[in-house]
């Protein structure tokens, strides 16, 4: 494999990466609020 493809296969790793991140921080925060609007507003 070239330097070039090296370079291409880790800016593609880096990215998905990156995003995986952002989604399991997004839905981790997601979580967090939903056990505190639970919290401060119990269903009746």
């Amino acid at each position: 494999m070239t330097q070039h493809w090296w370079h291409v296969a880790l800016s593609w790793g880096l990215s998905l990466g990156t995003f995986l991140v952002l989604a399991l921080l997004a839905a981790a925060r997601h979580r967090a609020a939903k056990r505190q609007l639970s919290r401060l507003e119990p269903r009746r």
